[in-house]
């Protein structure tokens, strides 16, 4: 997939998660079904994209980038079991547009070339835009088809 349809893919990420979960009532995001519920898919999407922003920094700046998608991510927001489901869409929206500045100002030939760790910018966004299918795939699961 070409650089510029991944970061359309993880636009269309958020887009679909704002028209799709922020119109939902309270009771039904936290409605777990004995498979989840949408807001503890969502939280652990904010979490995964507040750790994959920070690990692109990092990247950026020389460190390896980690595998974020290997096991459980860590708890990198404040848990708060009142905290509405929205504000965990709002923080999520505020790491991807972070994501996406950085990959918005990364050179054509940076996406390729092999970072500290040897995966390449590229590797790691095709795993993220990965993870946000199967997100999205899950969230058709708990709230039935796409509208």
């Amino acid at each position: 997939m070409a650089d510029q349809e991944l970061i359309d893919g993880l636009i269309a990420t958020y887009r679909e998660l704002n028209m799709r979960v922020r119109p939902l009532p309270e009771e039904r995001l936290r409605l777990d079904t004995g498979h989840g519920s949408v807001r503890s898919v969502l939280k652990r999407m904010r979490d995964h994209e507040l750790s994959f922003s920070q690990a692109l920094k990092d990247s950026l700046l020389g460190t390896p980038m980690p595998d974020i998608f290997a096991g459980e991510p860590p708890i990198v927001a404040p848990e708060f079991h009142d905290e509405q489901t929205s504000t965990i869409l709002a923080q999520f929206g505020t790491a991807r547009e972070s994501t996406l500045a950085m990959l918005r100002s990364l050179p054509a030939m940076d996406w390729n070339k092999a970072q500290v760790g040897g995966a390449t910018v590229h590797t790691r966004v095709t795993e993220l835009h990965r993870n946000d299918q199967r997100v999205r795939e899950r969230l058709v699961q708990l709230l039935g088809s796409p509208a």
